[in-house]
């Protein structure tokens, strides 16, 4: 009896610290879209320390959550608690796609485009060759192109059941770069850029590759993140 008391005692504690935390990821969500929106964040390195922040808030939530919920009940809070994690996403994604310094590229007339494979991986590989762009620079464009989308691959084919049948989830993701790609260069929030799709989607595959292969989706099933027949 006092073991029962002792467990629903603990599982409260872990419940009101997740819920604390959910609470200040609402706050810090909100302060970030007034920030963004009014023109205070303009960087790229600041969209990824508020995405960090935010998201780091977030997962603790998850975690105390998770902490706190008896095992059956586990797959119902960890859809919960992904369904957060994945809003929390969306708006630094968004934030990243099209806000910040990419206001700077609104109203231009000189939209740029290139329709060339591995044109501009190219380039920015020589650039750096050449000493004229940084290491930094580089990497946040050619590696932070192929991580954006990575976590797509992680929240929709768990909260969608249909999302894990790959001849589904592929050919989706690749119509939403696409649609992503052609957006921003219709709105002036960027370029139109073979190479970004490439890289995106390179990043999506690797990521439902390695998320959602036989050994991990039984492992997903083992810890009761996902329903054993889901």
């Amino acid at each position: 009896m006092a073991q029962r008391k002792n467990k629903r005692s603990s599982s409260g504690i872990w419940i009101a610290m997740a819920v604390i935390c959910y609470l200040m990821t609402g706050v810090l969500a909100y302060v970030f879209i007034i920030s963004e929106l009014s023109g205070h964040i303009t960087v790229t390195e600041e969209f990824l320390q508020y995405g960090i922040i935010i998201g780091g808030t977030a997962f603790l939530g998850t975690v105390f959550l998770l902490a706190g919920t008896p095992e059956k009940k586990r797959p119902r809070a960890a859809r919960f608690s992904m369904a957060i994690l994945f809003g929390v996403y969306l708006i630094i994604l968004a934030g990243l796609l099209f806000g910040g310094s990419r206001v700077w590229y609104a109203g231009r007339l000189d939209r740029k485009y290139s329709l060339k494979p591995f044109e501009s991986i190219r380039l920015y590989m020589k650039a750096y060759e050449d000493r004229s762009l940084r290491i930094r620079v580089v990497a946040s464009n050619l590696i932070g192109n192929i991580l954006l989308f990575i976590p797509m691959t992680w929240f929709v084919p768990f909260l969608g059941k249909w999302a894990r049948k790959w001849y589904l989830f592929l050919p989706a993701m690749l119509g939403l770069i696409c649609l992503v790609e052609l957006t921003q260069y219709l709105t002036g929030r960027g370029s139109l850029d073979i190479d970004d799709v490439i890289l995106n989607y390179s990043g999506v595959i690797l990521g439902f590759v390695f998320l959602w292969n036989p050994l991990m989706v039984k492992l997903w099933k083992k810890t009761k993140l996902i329903e054993k027949n889901g």
